[in-house]
This record gives C-alpha cells, structure tokens and sequence, in this order.
C-alpha cells in the first residue's frame, strides 16, 4: 500500500470563472491550440506560440532601433508566470509560480519532499499566508521561516520556527496546528527525516477562564516503510539504526561527584534478552557475564565514589557460542540492584557521535534522587535498552483571571520519550518497544484582598523532562555527539527576547552565546543598556555567500563560525562614548536575585531552555503583600526548594519596602529587600566580558554559593529632578551585601570572605541650550563603585569614574527663525544636521583591579557627523557621514589612540 501526503501553493492572476464539472477549467473538453500559429517554416521559433496572451511577432517583424527609440520599462504578460498548474484531478490551477509544495509519499526512496519556490523568498520575504472566515469562525494557513510561536511555558516557545502553522478561531475555541521538517526545513528530498507535529488547543470555559490542551510530537521518519504500518508519530529506526547490536555497556557512577563518599552501590547486575518468540533469556544463564572496568569492591558489592567510574561491557557477538544469535534478539533489560547516590547511563556500538572513527556515546537512563548516603533508596532497577525513535509531550493548562479577587495560572505536562530495540528480523512496527516517562508541572495563584495580597507559586520540574529531539541526517545516521548539537528544541533559549536563541542548533538562526538580558523601560524591545545592538538577522537566502545573515546559521556537516557582526555592536551602551551618559551597568540596576547566586534574576543569561522554572527543582515560594498606602508596600514571605536528583536546597525568609513619591517633576523611589537565606544550589551563568587588551566575549560565571548561611540585604534608591524645560539631575544608590553566619575557618576554607558585596553611586546631569535654530547640551556623569566579591580567588576593587559631555547640532539648509525650540518640548528636527560632540572622560582605580580596567586613565573622544533625514520610496532614510577619533592616556602603559571614518544609512517606516 502506497501513501502520498501532498501540500502545495501556487501564486498565479486572479481570474473569475464559473465552474462546470463537466469541462476542463480552461473550457474547452480537449486540449486546444491556436491554428493561427500553424506554419510549416523551418525557421527557429522565438517565443512560446502556443500563449494566447503573448504578442509575437514573426522574425522579419523585429527592428531594434536603439538610436531613436527610447527604452522603456513594462511589466510583460509573462512576467505572472507562465507556467500552467494542475491539482489532482486535472483541473487547471492557474498559471503563476510554484511557492512552496511538501510531498510524503510511502514507501517510497526519497519520499519526503519539500521545495521553496524563488518567489518565496524574492517576492514574499519567506512568509505566505492564506485564510478565510464564515460566521464566528476563522482560520489561517502561515508558511514561513522564523515564525513565531508560543504555545505553553513548558512546551513550546520557538520565536524561529520553519513550517506550517494553521491558526482557527471560534468565539469560545481557539486552536494552533504546527507541522515541520526540522532536519531539513529547506529544498530537499529525504528518505530519513525528523517530523514535528503539534497542536494546542484553548476553550473559553467563562469570560475569564480557559483550558488548553497541548500535545507535541517529534520523531523519525522512514519513507522506504509503509505508512500505515505502526503508529508513526511513535517513529521508526532509521536505515542506519535498525542493525543488531553487537555491544551494550552500562556506566555506574557517583551522581554528586564532589562529595566524593557515598556513592553509587552496585549489588547485583545481569541482562534478560527477549528473542524473536517472546522468551525471556537471562545473560547469566546463557554464561554471559560482563566485563568489569573501574570502581571497587567493598563488602562484595561494587562501588564507584568521586570522579570513579565502573564500566559494564556486554559481549552480545559473542552470544551465538552460547546459543543465542545477536539477530534473534529483539529486546535487552539491564537489571541492577543499586543504593546511595548512583547515576546508570547505557550505551551501544549503534549509539555513537557518527563520524568516520564513531565514538561511543552515554545517554542518561536513571539516577537517585536527592544524595542519599545511607542504603536506605536500595532498589532494583530495570533498564530497557532502545535507541531513541519519538519525543512527546502531552499537557494540560488552566488559566483564571479576577474571579473574586482569585486568579489562578497552572500547566501540567507528561512526557514520553520512546525508543526502540534495533532487530533486522522485526518488520517497522513491530520492534521492541520502551518508554522513559518524566513530568513537569507549576501553578501561579494570586488572592487580592485590599489592601492584602496573597500571592502562591508551586513547581516540580523532573531532571530528565525534554522538550527536544535528535535530528537525522539523510543517511540515517543520528549523532549522539557534536560541536553543534544534532538536536531540534521545543523551548529554545532567547534570555534576552530577541527572537534569536543564544544557543546554536542546525537549521536555525543563533547568536552564538550572545545575550543581553535586562530591562526595557522604552518599549523598543531592546534591552536598554545595548541600545546600540541590533538583534536582527538580516533576511535572505541564508545559503549564499552574497546574502549572509548578519548571526550565525548552522548547516551540519560545517564547522560553526562565528557571527558576521555586520550590524551588530558588541559593545555594551555603558562602555560606549557618548551612549554611556544615559546606559548604566546592570550591577547598578534594581532587582531581585531570588536564585542568590549574585546576579538579579532579569540580567541573567545562561545556556538552558527557557521554562518558567529550572529543571530538577521542586518547591514553593509565597509571600504576602500590604499596600500601606498608595505609595508604600510591604512583603513578606518564604521561598523553599529542591533539587529533585540532585544535591541542593534553597531555604529563606525575606521582606522588602517599597516607597515611590512623586511631586511635581520629581520621583523618588525606595526599595530595601533582606533576606535570612540557607541556598547550597548552583545556578552558573554566562556574562559579557572585555578583558583588557583583548576582544570581548561571553564567559561563564560560576556560583560560588555566597548564600550557604547568610544574611543578605539589598537597598536600593533613585531620584530624578527637573528644573525648568532645560535642566534635569538623577541620582542612583545601590548597596548589595552578603553577611556570612558560618563559622569563619569553614567560610575561608571554602575560599570565600565573611563580608561581601557592591556599593554604586550615580550622579547625572544635563542641559539642553536652544542657541536660534541649533542645540548646546552639556552632560556630566559621575560614577563610583565597589566590588568585593565573595570568593576570595578575586580581587576586591574601588573606583570613580567622571565623565562630561558637550554635544551641539545645528540645521543646514534651513530658514533662520526667531524661534526658540526646546528639547523634548517641540524642538524641530531638520532634514539635514551638523553635529559635533566632545566627551572627556578621567578613571580613577582607588583600589584593587578589575576583568575590563586596572589603572588610571584620561580619556577623549570627538565625533563630527553630518545626518540627512529624507523619504525615500515610502520609507524614512537617514544617512550618516562623519569621523571619530579617540585617545585614552594610560598611567602605566603607553597611549591608545584611533580613529574611524564611517558613512551609514538607514531605512525605516519611523
């Protein structure tokens, strides 16, 4: 039985005709040609005769009279397309462009199908979208690249999908039908392939309550089977993956591998083989026992502490002495009587990274939960071996909004993870099946009482819950291991919101680890202290040299390389001349750090998925507000979580003030959050640095759990003035601080200080001067702060950093007027400027050394530009043409100096 899945669009001029069953589309019950067109010459034909449309005419016709002609510029017929299209049953489509088609024929070599025509790009910017509507109800067919889809926190959020996404709408059902190709999402035909199906679907309970359902599905596809054979969205053993295993090696270790006692204990071990008439063969009856490398022996058990690892190896080629062919195995469990703090991962001669000399490769398949030391978790455990074939996920999610002062937000999402045992003598479907089960589930409530507030929030992430697949290549071939993983994510990582995932993945835009996670208090969607970085690829065929995108795309097979940076800045605004007057480094900004790892929670970047909470964790937080008075709140509360396998507890009782006051032009704001904190959980980060005389780069930041026993407290005021239309003065106080209660030998031990923390001070001002048609503004800055980390490997260090600024812009080609305009209060802005701007900067190290600065330094910089503002083609076009010369005077070293020229010019609607 042969099946054949087709999806396709064309683009061709719209034409109204009536429908008859009984003709053709083009009238007529044969096919016609023109007879005017009939003409026995042997002369070679030029142009299509058989287009009525197109005018042509005869060779002696044709004069091409340059010299008194001028040339001009129509769009021809043929220009629509000239290419005819048909559907299934011979009707005539249109004549236009093939735009995108996708093809799943089985069995079939090279079933799985899939073309973009040019147009897709050229003339739809990779984005076509069709629908229609009746009654209440209505729906829209999406065919793109990097589209954006958020379906659940726990699920799926990828803001760059490529695929299908049909979207339908009722006034009380709302649902989302996503369908990809991950492995290859572009041109291509493919006999193995990974397939992505989900959905989600929400009903409209009341006015204010919903219940979704989602369910996600990734999964090998093989088209030389037959559909029908089998659940598919089950998968399949690709062609490369579907040979007898010849070795099967089991890993034991310590899950806590710092503790370095208590280990992993291994009592028992053996295999139970299932051959091809459902028989149950143990491994130690047949006289195949393992080979045993690493760990030791105590109390005839087997133990593996620390960084020691114990290795068993089974022989299964050796199996056919002994009476049972490798080929007639269709299952293998591993069965081990374990204790204490162990970790059991398998692998295979079939589970390897895939390169020419393959790698054998571990993939996790148990581990104890939390860091038991005693022997009281002992059990058996039974492992069933199968080499991964599906992803899914099936949840559930409510959402209640104000119902009597109540809302409540939750999810709950199951996850299966199946595989399949490799038997050359089971047709597809029929192969040994296993399933690795996790969960994860969180729920958000909220009781307002006035002026109370109750505010609930529970979580439990298991460690093995995964929202990503492995992709095939097209032959087959599945590597477990890769500089670039071969993985496809549900829930990518995108810390700083830019629509471009951090981490690198093939098939899909990354920044390479660049984030700049934050606040963005302008609404521009970028984060307000890289103003100056542009998040967004620039679109094209991301296969040419010609049209690159400006981050890196990853193909397989090709080694990473790093970012174009074609418009981007990685400089941070606050390192920047000019744009540090306005942008201050996160140390200085205000928030909570409820992971007391040392960074708070909305500057933190790291490399993991982005769930609402970390996996492996489990517990609560709650906390109960008081609105004093409209201007003061008070909370307290208590935070309490887990590692679920892992070793680690957060515990803490906090408070917070909060007082915001505004008069006239003037807002003041307070805020002071102390906390009693017992947290032992490792929360590493990666952080932007520009080490000195070097380029800069992301690095990670270890935790160095400063919070193990601490009292912390965190004070935070601001204070915005403004005097007049022209004057305006802020200042900025932040003291965070770390008091350690623990015994001072053990504190120093563990290379840390007893007291820790940061102290920043921030003074501004500036001053905008209406000078007739053109602006004066001096600006000063003053800038102190103070590090002293809790770790004792890093130095403390003091420093004042003064900086003044004094920028003027004035019109050209522009009538003189008596009228003052004031900025941010009318001020005019002309077609073209003449700006020039002088910024003097002088750096005091009082104490101590830092990453990015080490010693004294006078700084200046100058920039001249000229900026031409003019509509073009419906779009605003600014070019920028100017110079820029910099020089820093270094106490200890010689003088750095440089200059740039530069010429830009942007487009836009605003």
């Amino acid at each position: 039985m042969a099946w054949c899945l087709i999806a396709s669009l064309q683009i061709s001029p719209v034409r109204s005709q009536q429908f008859d069953p009984l003709r053709s589309t083009s009238g007529n019950l044969t096919p016609r040609f023109e007879m005017d067109y009939i003409s026995p010459a042997v002369h070679k034909w030029y142009a299509p005769r058989n287009l009525a449309q197109s005018y042509v005419r005869p060779w002696y016709v044709e004069n091409f009279r340059h010299a008194d002609q001028l040339y001009s510029h129509y769009v021809e017929p043929q220009l629509g397309g000239v290419q005819e299209w048909y559907d299934g049953f011979g009707r005539r489509l249109g004549a236009g462009w093939l735009v995108y088609a996708w093809e799943q024929a089985q069995p079939a070599r090279n079933g799985s199908d899939i073309e973009f025509g040019s147009v897709f790009n050229r003339f739809f910017d990779n984005l076509i979208v069709s629908g229609d509507e009746a009654g209440g109800g209505s729906y829209r067919l999406m065919i793109g690249r990097e589209l954006g889809v958020y379906l659940t926190p726990l699920t799926m959020f990828k803001p760059g999908f490529d695929g299908l996404r049909l979207d339908h709408a009722t006034d009380r059902l709302e649902s989302t039908l996503l369908v990809s190709r991950p492995s290859q999402p572009g041109n291509g035909r493919r006999t193995n392939a990974t397939q992505f199906f989900g959905g989600h679907s929400q009903v409209r309970m009341a006015d204010n309550a919903t219940l979704g359902f989602t369910y996600i599905n990734a999964h090998n596809a093989n088209t030389d089977q037959e559909f029908s054979i089998g659940n598919p969205l089950k998968g399949t053993l690709t062609a490369d993956q579907n040979r007898s295993v010849s070795m099967l090696w089991v890993r034991i270790r310590d899950d806590s591998p710092t503790s370095d006692t208590h280990g992993a204990v291994v009592y028992r071990h053996d295999i139970v083989f299932t051959d091809t008439s459902g028989n149950k063969i143990r491994g130690s009856d047949l006289g195949l026992l393992p080979s045993i490398e690493g760990g030791r022996e105590s109390d005839g058990a087997l133990v593996a502490d620390g960084s020691e690892t114990l290795l068993l190896a089974y022989d299964l080629a050796a199996m056919g002495a002994l009476g049972l062919e490798t080929s007639a195995v269709t299952g293998a469990v591993i069965e081990l009587a374990v204790a204490d703090d162990y970790r059991i991962e398998l692998a295979s001669d079939l589970q390897t990274d895939g390169q020419r000399q393959p790698q054998t490769v571990f993939l996790p398949y148990s581990r104890a939960a939390g860091n038991v030391q005693d022997q009281s978790n002992g059990r058996v455990v039974k492992l069933d071996y199968g080499l991964p074939t599906a992803n899914e996920l099936i949840g559930l999610n409510w959402d209640l909004i104000d119902w009597r002062g109540l809302s409540f937000q939750g999810e709950y999402v199951a996850n299966l993870q199946r595989r399949q045992y490799p038997s050359l003598l089971l047709d597809s479907g029929k192969h040994h099946e296993a399933i690795k089960r996790a969960s994860a589930t969180y729920g958000v409530g909220a009781y307002q009482w006035h002026p109370l507030t109750l505010f609930v929030e529970g979580f439990s992430i298991d460690d093995d819950y995964s929202t990503n697949y492995w992709l095939t290549l097209s032959n087959g071939v599945i590597q477990y291991d890769a500089p670039v993983p071969m993985l496809y994510e549900f829930v990518d990582d995108d810390d700083d919101f830019d629509s471009v995932p951090e981490w690198q993945r093939p098939y899909q835009l990354s920044s390479n680890g660049l984030a700049w996670p934050g606040v963005d208090s302008n609404n521009d969607n970028i984060y307000d202290y890289n103003q100056n970085n542009d998040p967004r690829p620039t679109r094209g065929n991301r296969n040419t040299e010609d049209d690159r995108p400006s981050l890196n795309y990853i193909t397989p097979g090709r080694p990473p390389s790093p970012p174009q940076n074609r418009n981007r800045n990685l400089i941070p605004d606050y390192a920047e001349p000019f744009l540090r007057f306005r942008s201050d480094r996160p140390e200085f900004l205000f928030g909570l750090d409820m992971n007391h790892n040392g960074m708070a929670d909305p500057f933190e970047n790291d490399l993991i998925a982005d769930y609402p909470y970390k996996p492996d964790h489990r517990g609560f937080n709650a906390h109960l507000k008081v609105d004093v008075t409209p201007e003061v709140r008070l909370i307290g509360g208590r935070q309490s979580m887990r590692l679920i396998s892992g070793d680690g507890r957060t515990r803490s009782w906090y408070g917070m003030l909060a007082w915001e006051q505004v008069w006239g032009r003037n807002r003041i704001r307070l805020f002071d959050f102390g906390a009693s904190v017992r947290d032992d959980i490792v929360d590493h980060l990666q952080v932007w640095t520009q080490p000195i005389g070097a380029v800069g780069r992301m690095r990670d930041e270890p935790d160095e759990l400063p919070a193990q026993d601490t009292w912390r407290n965190l004070l935070y005021a601001d204070l915005e003035q403004q005097f007049g239309d022209g004057l305006r003065v802020s200042h900025r106080l932040k003291v965070d601080r770390f008091w350690q209660r623990r015994p001072r030998a053990q504190v120093v031990a563990d290379e840390g200080r007893m007291r820790s923390g940061f102290v920043g001070v921030i003074n501004r001002a500036e001053w905008t001067l209406p000078i007739g048609l053109g602006v004066v503004e001096p600006r000063w800055k003053s800038e102190f702060r103070q590090d002293r980390p809790f770790s004792s490997r890093q130095p403390t260090a003091r420093s004042i950093e003064q900086a003044a600024f004094l920028m003027w812009s004035q019109p050209v080609f522009a009538e003189r007027a008596s009228v003052n305009y004031h900025a941010g209060y009318g001020r005019q802005i002309f077609d073209s400027q003449i700006q020039l701007g002088f910024e003097l900067r002088r750096f005091w190290m009082l104490d101590g050394e830092r990453v990015d600065e080490d010693q004294d330094f006078l700084g200046q910089t100058v920039i001249f530009q000229l900026i031409n503002r003019t509509g073009y083609l419906g779009y605003q076009l600014v070019t920028r043409v100017g110079l820029q010369w910099q020089r820093r005077n270094l106490e200890h070293a010689a003088k750095e100096q440089a200059s740039t020229v530069f010429i830009s010019i942007n487009a836009g609607q605003r």
